[in-house]
């Protein structure tokens, strides 16, 4: 049996009447997948433990030869329980489960690790906290490489001072200059918050006032340039978009 670790339950799914595959997330292995025996009727070892979003400590063995391991057995570490009582909360922790999930490759990501386990604790305690949204997408972006430029302009390189307009073709800012029809302007206030979301520590976001003019142009930027990277449907967004449609509700 391999040493236990920590690892986060990205999602599940029946591979046969009482077998599950469950899709982890972790530090040491990445994301990876595991067989748990029995889970579908198992009265002890996993009862409410293989859910979206719960911290693991798992115990692997090895499987066959070529297949995925049998999770032996798990303790459960933390679950974001007041999170069912809020429908947007919930389906924000989704969308970044299903993130994490669509953008790590079998046994990478290992770096999303931690911005995911604290991203879901923070987003249990504020639900419909301001800015969460976009934060996340942009660390995102930035641990996987994908980060856009917000100072330089990325076809002249000049420093950007107040007129800046987002290229999605060139991943970044371009100075109003260098802009063409299909730029997207932004504020100096919003651009300002764009260059604050790459300083910014994960702790300190719920003491950063953000108007909701703001948050309306930064959330749906950045989820645009994300969906264009990776290039994948992302279900969860569907369901966020359609909350936030009846409450009004953005980032």
């Amino acid at each position: 049996m391999f040493d236990p670790f920590e690892a986060l339950v990205l999602s599940t799914r029946e591979v046969s009447e009482s077998d599950l595959l469950v899709n982890f997330l972790s530090e040491k292995r990445g994301r990876f997948l595991a067989v748990a025996k029995g889970a579908r009727r198992s009265l002890r070892r996993f009862v409410n433990k293989l859910e979206s979003g719960h911290l693991l400590r798992v115990y692997l063995r090895p499987g066959r030869r070529g297949l995925a391991p049998i999770l032996e057995a798990a303790d459960l570490l933390w679950a974001p329980e007041r999170l069912r009582r809020h429908p947007r909360g919930f389906a924000l922790a989704g969308y970044f489960l299903e993130l994490c999930e669509r953008s790590s490759p079998p046994a990478e990501g290992r770096e999303l690790f931690s911005l995911l386990r604290e991203t879901l604790r923070l987003t249990e305690q504020y639900p419909d906290l301001p800015g969460l949204k976009p934060y996340f997408e942009f660390r995102l972006l930035r641990l996987l490489g994908w980060a856009p430029e917000f100072e330089l302009c990325l076809a002249c390189g000049g420093r950007i001072r107040e007129s800046a307009f987002f290229s999605f073709r060139k991943g970044g800012v371009v100075c109003r200059g260098c802009a063409s029809e299909e730029d997207r302007r932004l504020t100096p206030r919003t651009l300002g918050v764009l260059r604050a979301l790459n300083r910014l520590s994960l702790k300190a976001l719920p003491r950063m006032i953000l108007p909701q003019s703001v948050i309306r142009e930064t959330g749906p930027l950045l989820e645009a340039f994300l969906l264009k990277v990776l290039d994948q449907d992302i279900k969860a967004l569907k369901v966020l978009r359609e909350l936030d449609h009846g409450t009004g509700a953005r980032g």
